[in-house]
């Protein structure tokens, strides 16, 4: 640790004061909505790519969530395992070092060994570079999702000259995007980044962004009023009119994450009857949700993925809240009402536990409306708001978890779709087990047919949806608000959390 301290203060002294801008121009100060603990890319690459846009990786996503050119130009795929990158010509690191195919396999090794989401997103094996732009990747199994794995922000490609210290940790990135890092404060939690005058595509107006590591919504929230930062997301929603009223720029957008209602197991437990699960999604309003209780942050949903997404099956619609279906349902599955007009059998109350955690500004406020709405129906839920490490521990099988999931931590309906609904997901801790959505999935994932893999993963999406084995609650929304005189940002859906845009301008 004293190493690690000593290292990082070094890094700070050596680097350019923070918040210094070239050109005699203002830099853009940005109240990030995590803790700033690590600049390397391998364990904080959404950081280092998405939000200071010092790294870059192969390959890229559209805002509809298709592929594009990055840093490799084309790709294709020459056996089950084996394809070759060509890289883009002309591309040099911040150091004026060149991008060549053994820097990215170096880079690519780097992450591999460093990430464990690295390796088991990538499923890479082995990395070849046959000449200065050409670069083989092998994977360990048939994976035809591959390039969309290469957009996961921890793939990034950084010099193989990037400083760490002697435990391996990478403390300055050195990347290819258009900006570079120039000063980092890790007992303040901040950093600095100018422009990158050599980056190879279009420049960037800003010449500096400045980031600070708010997590507290309301302290972000604060922060702006008083002019300490000029851009940030996700602050209370309850701020966002008042925000608005005061000349700051409020936009309000859904990304690749879902507010997921999920139970403690689907084995001996009311919830492995699928009329218990059913008739719960029934008696929530998710309209209402989405429009009152998240301030328009969300979109009601029901479906593994949001319209907006080009992999989406666009034929699933949220259902319409409906308690007297839903009586019928637990009716069905032998429920009556009891004592207080709960619902019980066997003399048993159907009821449960709902662990949450504050992080995420909606998740609180949704299981506030959670616990009226199902109470509508006859089932107490008692809500418990820990830490997201803390529920997997306490959470017993007859309880129930409200998350905000990512769906797409790289552009691919495999990377949220397997996780979640496969028997054997990473995510899938409830036990859900259908033999055809295994089957799909196995399909999708091995087919070279284009149409065929949109059909099995379309199927998995329309089972998931009627089977409900956890309840899509509502699309992700995430605020972004922005002091008046920043023009020209866009926001981009495939964002994690939120995306800078290189062509933004700031007014002096």
């Amino acid at each position: 640790m004293a190493r690690l301290l000593l290292a990082s203060l070094a890094v700070a002294l050596c680097l350019a004061a923070p918040g210094q801008a070239t050109d005699r121009q203002p830099a853009l100060r940005v109240a990030e909505i995590w803790e700033i603990a690590t600049l390397d890319p391998t364990q904080d690459g959404t950081l280092m790519k998405e939000k200071a846009m010092v790294t870059e990786t192969l390959v890229t996503g559209r805002p509809d969530f298709t592929l594009a050119p990055g840093l490799a130009t084309s790709w294709r795929r020459d056996s089950d395992t084996l394809w070759t990158f060509t890289l883009r010509p002309g591309v040099r690191f911040h150091d004026g070092s060149p991008l060549t195919a053994s820097a990215a396999a170096a880079s690519l090794t780097t992450a591999l060994q460093r990430s464990g989401a690295v390796r088991s997103y990538t499923k890479i094996a082995a990395l070849i570079a046959r000449d200065d732009q050409t670069l083989e990747i092998t994977t360990s199994e048939p994976f035809p999702a591959l390039p969309a794995a290469l957009v996961y922000a921890s793939a990034a490609i950084i010099s193989p000259a990037s400083p760490k210290t002697p435990d391996g940790l990478i403390e300055r990135p050195i990347g290819t995007g258009p900006f570079r890092v120039t000063a980092w404060q890790p007992a303040a939690q901040s950093f600095t980044v100018e422009r990158f005058d050599g980056y190879w595509g279009e420049k960037p107006s800003i010449p500096a962004i400045t980031f600070r590591g708010i997590p507290d919504p309301t302290t972000r929230s604060l922060e702006l009023q008083k002019g300490s930062v000029d851009f940030t997301a996700d602050v209370p929603y309850g701020d966002l009119d008042m925000l608005a009223g005061k000349g700051f720029t409020v936009s309000r957008n859904v990304t690749a994450r879902n507010y997921v209602l999920s139970f403690g197991s689907l084995k001996d437990t009311p919830f492995a009857d699928i009329r218990v699960r059913k008739a719960l999604s029934l008696a929530i309003d998710r309209e209402e949700i989405a429009q009152y209780v998240l301030f328009g942050m969300g979109r009601p949903g029901i479906a593994p993925f949001p319209d907006s997404m080009a992999f989406a099956d666009k034929s699933i619609a949220a259902p319409k809240p409906d308690l007297a279906a839903a009586r019928k349902l637990l009716a069905q599955a032998g429920y009556l009402p009891g004592a207080g007009g709960v619902m019980t059998k066997d003399g048993k109350p159907l009821g449960f536990t709902l662990y949450t955690y504050a992080q995420r500004p909606g998740l609180m406020p949704i299981a506030g409306a959670l616990q009226n709405q199902l109470r509508k129906l006859g089932v107490p839920v008692e809500i418990k708001v820990t830490t997201f490490a803390a529920i997997a521990k306490e959470m017993k099988p007859g309880d129930a978890r409200l998350a905000a999931l990512a769906t797409a931590m790289y552009p691919h309906p495999d990377f949220y779709l397997r996780q979640v609904y496969h028997s054997k997901g990473a995510i899938n801790g409830w036990g859900y087990a259908n033999s055809k959505v295994d089957e799909a999935l196995a399909v999708a994932i091995t087919t070279r047919d284009e149409a065929e893999r949109k059909a099995a993963y379309d199927l998995v999406q329309r089972i998931a949806a009627d089977e409900e084995p956890c309840l899509t609650i509502a699309h992700y929304g995430v605020n972004v608000v922005m002091r008046p005189g920043i023009s020209d940002y866009a926001f981009n859906p495939i964002a994690h959390d939120y995306m800078l845009d290189p062509k933004m301008a700031l007014a002096h």
